[in-house]
């Protein structure tokens, strides 16, 4: 038996002051083409812009559905609108973030704040060793991202973009247990409430 399963399957919503985590439905597809449509965003992601609201579902059905425990859909409490996606994929007693957020959002300080959220559970709660995570080097926005939650890059290795079929920088961050524990005994983290 996997507990890490049974404990993700029992936290299914987050909360934080400005924004709700939780599983992501058929009905948020409207919500989510928003931001899977954009090219600025599929830029730094691994999918292709969504041409049409059918693939968005098809996401969804496929993918965020089948995959649920590990994926939340990120909801801005005042308008309800799901404003993107947060990814704690779990491998043994490591995890790796994966995120995607609206353009309309960016810079406001939410992705750290989601971020945060599944940093505290992943460590506190799952009590895994260490959280890893990546991004197109171009993407500096995204490191800012990992810094913010304490990541600290570990290395750039040139890796595969298949949807563009070409080779691009991208750079790793990672922050063991240890790390993250020392930074809350020295009260540099805020231990989120979600």
């Amino acid at each position: 038996m996997n507990d890490s399963k049974i404990i993700l399957a029992e936290h299914e919503t987050f909360e934080t002051n400005r924004l709700i985590l939780r599983k992501i439905s058929l009905a948020d597809a409207e919500d989510m083409f928003e931001f899977t449509s954009d090219p600025e965003v599929a830029r730094y992601v691994t999918y292709p812009p969504h041409e049409n609201l059918d693939i968005t579902k098809d996401g969804i059905v496929n993918y965020f559905i089948p995959n649920r425990l590990e994926n939340w859909g990120i909801v801005d409490k005042a308008t309800n609108k799901v404003i993107g996606t947060i990814a704690l994929w779990i491998k043994g007693d490591s995890g790796t973030f994966g995120w995607a957020l609206n353009r309309n959002y960016w810079g406001k300080g939410l992705m750290p704040e989601a971020a945060s959220v599944l940093r505290d559970f992943a460590f506190n709660t799952l009590k895994l060793n260490v959280i890893i995570a990546d991004h197109y080097a171009v993407n500096q926005k995204s490191g800012r991202v990992m810094e913010k939650v304490g990541m600290h890059k570990i290395g750039r290795i040139w890796i595969y973009m298949k949807k563009e079929e070409k080779s691009v920088l991208a750079d790793y961050w990672a922050l063991t247990r240890a790390e993250y524990l020392d930074e809350v005994k020295d009260g540099n983290y805020k231990i989120s409430e979600g």
